[in-house]
């Protein structure tokens, strides 16, 4: 017999309790499954407030004020509800900085104060700052107090709290939950909320992937040690009542691996004495460590869902404590009042869709309720190519991961004996994507100076790799890299990578172990995949699987202009791939081109056969025509291959003689 109540919330961290404690007093009946209490993402936290001094922007700035604001008297409410003093301090924060800002009058409460300024307030900075913003209005809370206070007021409220559940799966039928099913039996509600942070997409395909964050604790000499909190690059200190002083937090992409280490320890220290060299000789009293669920783009997923009795209130990754009572309030204001805020629009699932024709409705319901024929895939993507296709080629584009392109040929930018020949070769072949070497353009290698100036980042879509890695773990980082390089050009939405982890100096063929398990990091972490694999249909299938957007097999050793000599693999991979195989490297002709499309790859990527022929811009412009020409005659159909002739003209009607 399946458990019921009116409102079943996976997930027992401060995001769920807190909802659980709208809901609940608002004559919800709530009940609460929770995996493991000290598992959530809470304990991993030093409860800062603080949306002025992360700088925050934008709907987050907007979502991230609107919260703070709230805390003083939410925080009351709970201390009432659980009779735990939660450390709620309305403190203010410094972000100290190493170079001074050229402006330093803002519409915000915040001020800028110079070195002798600072001081003045704050003692004992190290030699780099220069100064610091104050941000009045923001604050802390001592997380670990007002989770506890939470669980207690969910208790008091009558919140039925099922702790060391672990949800298996959610059963649907027609855009509707059913039930959720867990290792301890069924549990049936009439409405869901999945607020289960890092642990979310284990439940259902939602880009919200595990970062470790490792944090310590030390003992002030005293209370005035430290009065406020700091809030420095990639690092805080967060100095409690009762003297405690907080560090945190790393940020480390490693999956589930669990615990302290040494180099996160490490890094902590060194940046929290070359910020505040006096507290080098305090006493070390705990190390901590936890995982944050974030996004591909660090804003939570709030409010409708593709099933019409399941709201999402999770991915708030390092402002879980922050949002917690906006959250609450949301989630509370759509489920008990029917009221959807604008805001929640800003934070729907629907911007990781890849399909962009789904459209809210009122109060955020999806009408299609995520039913239009097939899973929608929840990993991020980017919107709609900005590119103007030709009316008469809209119907045969080239689809990855969402984003569509009129061409099916991509570039490369290496190789080319010079920039100018470079952008007219590229202008020349027509193509729409252009792949950049993230590391040579990073280091400014021969050849690669002023390469991400050089091309109109607004008509071609940039693609970068991960070549020169030689294992799944640099490519991962460099990966990132990537990202972050694209964004500073202007692309926001582009979060392609084609991965390359080449070992094999000699023929360059890439590695099919750290190929696939750096894929399927990558795709956790949101990007859009293209790996470049030997022509091999099994790897082919277990990177589709992955949720890789395409696959490269080669056509035979990159720069080699050996052509396409894999092609039966390559036959078989086209005929079991659902994503879009791109052939990669060895095209050395435009003839080799043309007939990899009429083998029916969906696309080609041809780089040394253009930078290295006697004239590139016009090998770009024939490879560019062959491409085309191998689509449209792969589309029409060869003839049959027979062993007689066959006339061309009719043998009925002949004129005797």
């Amino acid at each position: 017999m399946a458990q019921q109540a009116d409102v079943l919330i996976l997930g027992g961290g401060i995001i769920g309790l807190a909802i659980a404690v709208e809901l609940q007093q608002q004559g919800c009946a709530v009940t609460i499954l929770n995996r493991n209490f000290t598992e959530a993402a809470c304990h991993a936290a030093a409860g800062m407030l603080a949306p002025e001094a992360e700088g925050l922007t934008g709907t987050m700035l907007e979502l991230g004020q609107r919260s703070r604001n709230m805390y003083a008297d939410w925080c009351r409410k709970i201390e009432q509800l659980s009779g735990v003093d939660v450390g709620y301090l309305p403190c203010g924060i410094f972000a100290p900085k190493s170079v001074a800002p050229n402006q330093t009058v803002t519409d915000s409460a915040s001020v800028w104060l110079n070195r002798a300024q600072l001081t003045h307030h704050e003692p004992g900075f190290g030699d780099g700052v220069v100064g610091a913003w104050w941000h009045p209005e923001d604050g802390q809370v001592d997380n670990r107090r007002l989770s506890q206070a939470l669980l207690q007021a969910a208790r008091g409220l009558g919140v039925v709290i099922k702790e060391g559940v672990t949800v298996l799966g959610l059963q649907q039928i027609q855009g509707q939950v059913q039930a959720v099913q867990t290792d301890q039996g069924l549990f049936q509600a009439g409405h869901y909320v999945l607020a289960a942070g890092s642990w979310s997409s284990q439940i259902t395909p939602l880009p919200v992937y595990p970062i470790k964050g490792e944090m310590m604790s030390l003992r002030m000499p005293n209370p005035e040690a430290l009065r406020r909190v700091i809030f420095g690059d990639n690092l805080y200190l967060v100095p409690r009542t009762n003297g405690t002083l907080i560090i945190g937090a790393t940020a480390e992409t490693v999956q589930w691996q669990p615990n302290n280490t040494p180099q996160g320890i490490q890094t902590l220290l060194n940046k929290a004495i070359q910020l505040l060299p006096k507290l080098k000789d305090w006493e070390i009293t705990e190390l901590w460590w936890g995982f944050r669920p974030a996004t591909p783009d660090e804003k939570p997923i709030l409010g409708a869902s593709p099933c019409e009795n399941l709201t999402y209130a999770t991915g708030h990754y390092r402002n879980g404590i922050l949002l917690a009572p906006i959250t609450a309030k949301l989630i509370g204001d759509r489920l008990i009042r029917n009221q959807a805020d604008p805001l929640l629009q800003h934070f729907s699932y629907q911007r990781f869709l890849d399909n962009p024709t789904h459209q809210p409705m009122q109060n955020g319901h999806n009408s299609q309720n995520g039913q239009n024929g097939s899973m929608p895939s929840f990993f991020i993507s980017p919107k709609t190519t900005t590119a103007t296709p030709n009316p008469t080629e809209t119907s045969d584009q080239l689809v990855i991961a969402g984003r569509r392109f009129t061409s099916r040929l991509m570039t490369g930018t290496g190789k080319y004996p010079s920039i100018a020949a470079m952008q007219a070769s590229v202008e020349a072949s027509g193509c729409e994507i252009v792949t950049v070497a993230v590391r040579r353009v990073q280091t400014k290698a021969p050849g690669h100076e002023g390469l991400a100036e050089a091309l109109d980042w607004q008509k071609i879509w940039m693609l970068p790799n991960t070549a020169g890695c030689k294992t799944a773990e640099e490519a991962i980082r460099v990966a990132r890299l990537g990202r972050e390089m694209a964004r500073l050009l202007g692309q926001e939405d582009n979060n392609f990578v084609k991965l390359e982890v080449i070992p094999d100096a000699r023929y360059l063929l890439p590695d099919p172990i750290g190929t696939l398990e750096a894929a399927a990091q990558l795709v956790k972490e949101g990007f859009a995949v293209l790996p470049y694999i030997n022509a091999d249909p099994l790897l082919a299938k277990r990177l589709e699987e992955v949720g890789c957007a395409t696959v490269m097999p080669l056509g035979s050793p990159i720069g080699s202009g050996q052509g396409i000599q894999n092609e039966a693999n390559i036959k078989i991979i086209i005929e079991q791939s659902k994503v879009p195989v791109v052939i990669d490297a060895g095209i050395g002709s435009p003839s080799e081109a043309a007939y990899g499309m009429e083998l029916g790859a969906d696309a080609l990527l041809v780089n040394s056969a253009i930078a290295l022929a006697k004239d590139p811009v016009q090998m770009g412009r024939a490879m560019g025509l062959a491409t085309t020409a191998g689509r449209l005659a792969h589309l029409a159909g060869r003839i049959p291959v027979q062993h007689i002739a066959s006339a061309s003209s009719p043998q009925t009607g002949l004129v005797s003689t």
